[in-house]
């Protein structure tokens, strides 16, 4: 399930690895971002997940909550949702497991770019505590941002989606594997980003692959926007005038 090294060594501490999240036989799928990472020198090992594409195996029953998750998501969570975010679990228990820094992860369609190999070669994943590199309905605190080399970290508001391409260290992992047990949630995510110190990396390092038929299959799902979410809730309570207030004076970053 966990693959080799693979690559060749550019300054890279073996501590903090790129995991590119895939399924077994999807060679043809992964093949542009392995060509990619080897042709930048950067080392890379392949961590096979969880196939949810014919529904989740029944093994997997005692580490989903799916109770729990329809009343978080007020809809029913799709196997394949279940299996994308087990997979991401697993990683995050591999970063304890192997008592790593931290992580790299990309899905196997992640497209990165030349800022993510500079990124990496530089060494700045391991500055921050959760890093996302790819996201969409990304918004930030207009003063709660740095600089990064020539990058600027913008503190996470609110919950932004995608898991294509981000970064974590062994603490982010060990809560997020809190979060995880047993899944509740989609991998996007199951944490308050802004309580976990997560930053938004601008510009983006990393998108999706561009055809919609070959996007997420590790976990597909139907698309909904944080916001979207949001206003299925019912009712006022104290604890929401924090995350209120911060989605009323936060921008959005990387649009």
């Amino acid at each position: 399930m966990r693959g080799a090294i693979q690559g060749a060594p550019h300054m890279i501490s073996p501590d903090w690895p790129i995991i590119i999240l895939s399924l077994e036989g999807d060679e043809g799928r992964r093949q542009a971002l392995t060509d990619a990472l080897m042709q930048a020198g950067l080392p890379f090992r392949i961590f096979y997940g969880v196939d949810g594409r014919r529904g989740l195996p029944a093994a997997y029953d005692p580490l989903i909550d799916r109770e729990a998750a329809q009343k978080r998501l007020r809809r029913r969570m799709t196997d394949a949702e279940f299996a994308c975010a087990l997979s991401h679990r697993a990683i995050y228990s591999l970063i304890l497991d192997e008592n790593l820094a931290g992580a790299v992860i990309l899905e196997d369609d992640a497209i990165i770019n030349p800022d993510f190999v500079e990124f990496i070669r530089s060494g700045l994943q391991r500055t921050g505590t959760m890093m996302l590199m790819d996201y969409n309905y990304g918004r930030a605190l207009p003063w709660q941002r740095k600089a990064l080399g020539r990058w600027t970290l913008h503190r996470a508001a609110q919950r932004a989606t995608f898991t294509s391409s981000y970064s974590v260290s062994r603490s982010a992992a060990m809560t997020l594997l809190e979060a995880t047990t047993p899944v509740s949630y989609v991998a996007d995510w199951p944490v308050n980003l802004y309580e976990m110190g997560a930053w938004l990396v601008s510009p983006k390092l990393a998108a999706q692959g561009g055809d919609p038929a070959q996007v997420s299959r590790i976990g597909a799902r139907p698309k909904a926007s944080p916001r979207g979410r949001s206003r299925a809730r019912i009712g006022f309570r104290w604890s929401d005038i924090g995350p209120y207030l911060r989605r009323r004076l936060s921008r959005p970053v990387g649009r």
